[in-house]
Parts: C-alpha cells; sequence; structure tokens
C-alpha cells in the first residue's frame, strides 16, 4: 500500500517564504514513484536561507558558499511531527532547498518561484533515488528524468504560485494549502 503524500515531511525555514506543502507532497511522491521505490518509500524536504545551506555545504561537501539544492541520504529517519504515522517503507534521506538561491534563480529564468521550486526538488529526489550527473552517460540518464518530472508537474499545474516570497503576496498571489512546519533532520553527505 503506497504511502500518502501528506505523510512526507516538508519544512519551511526561512522567514518570509511560504510554500504549498500539499503541492510539494504530491510532486515528491511522484517522484518517488518514478523512481520504482518500494512502497511506502519517504524522504524529507526542508526549505531554508543561505546561512543554513552555507553550513551544510562547508560541512559536507567542503564547500564554503551556499547552494540551490543539497540531498543527504538516509541513516536513521528523522523524529516524525506529532500526529504523523510512520513511513511503512524505506526512508532515503532528505532535501535542503536554499529559498534565496530558488529566488534569485527564478528571476535569472524570467519563471515564478514555484517553478524553480519545483525544479529543485525534483533535482534533489533523482539524487535520493540514485541518479548523479558525474560522467557523461549519468548526466543524460538523470536530464532525461528531469524533463519528464518536470513535464509531468507543467501538465499537472504543480509550480507557479507553490512558493510564496515577501513582496509576492502583495500581487494577490498565493499558496493552494498550508500545513504545519515539521521538523527536519541534518546528517548524511551532500550531494
Amino acid at each position: 500500500m503506497p504511502i500518502s503524500a501528506r505523510n512526507l515531511p516538508v519544512a519551511v525555514r526561512t522567514r518570509g517564504a511560504v510554500a504549498d506543502r500539499g503541492a510539494l507532497r504530491v510532486l515528491l511522491r511522484r517522484c518517488l514513484d518514478s523512481g520504482a521505490t518500494a512502497s511506502g518509500t519517504g524522504l524529507g524536504l526542508v526549505l531554508a536561507g543561505d546561512r543554513l545551506v552555507r553550513r551544510l555545504n562547508r560541512e559536507w561537501r567542503g564547500k564554503d558558499y551556499p547552494t540551490d539544492v543539497l540531498s543527504f541520504p538516509a541513516g536513521d529517519p528523522p523524529p516524525l511531527p506529532p500526529g504523523a504515522e510512520p513511513s511503512p517503507g524505506p526512508y532515503l534521506g532528505e532535501i535542503v532547498i536554499s529559498v534565496p538561491r530558488c529566488r534569485e534563480q527564478a528571476a535569472k529564468q524570467g519563471v515564478d518561484p514555484g517553478v524553480e521550486l519545483a525544479r529543485l526538488v525534483i533535482h534533489g529526489a533523482l539524487h535520493l533515488l540514485g541518479y548523479d550527473h558525474n560522467d557523461t552517460t549519468d548526466r543524460v540518464r538523470m536530464q532525461a528524468r528531469e524533463r519528464k518530472l518536470r513535464a509531468w508537474a507543467a501538465e499537472s499545474g504543480i509550480g507557479p504560485g507553490m512558493l510564496m516570497l515577501p513582496g509576492l503576496a502583495a500581487a494577490g498571489r498565493t499558496p493552494r494549502s498550508l500545513a504545519t512546519t515539521t521538523p527536519a533532520r541534518r546528517s548524511g553527505s551532500g550531494t
């Protein structure tokens, strides 16, 4: 029996950012389902500021600057929020995304921040599923899977409006759903 998307932990740990956790969970579930994972496989997602992402990048990858997305393969699963049921399947790990890098990249590409967030979520999830881009063969394989998942997200309306940042709410754009913040675990090796 597949785990419900609502049980995938999503934490927002940056001031001013509001994310559509429901849409993020649906996107994460689709990524997991596309990776032929065991029933009930789970992972976590943290939307963070540059300070945290820079610290994690320095500690785990030896690179002293913020990056857009880090993936941390699992050790033990993180503590669950009150009332959440444990995943019946394996825990793959955690994705940490820099909201400031997401915003900057969206502006450079002329896309909604939620569209860029979807791209980063997909990229991070694929790393946890074993995809990489260290050589040409791996890069081509990963990019093909990313394109398919991004096309699915666009067709499903996942992306636009999924991430609200200071200054955007005034334009009348609001996320479709909001949920409570869940705790996040930060261990593993960054990718």
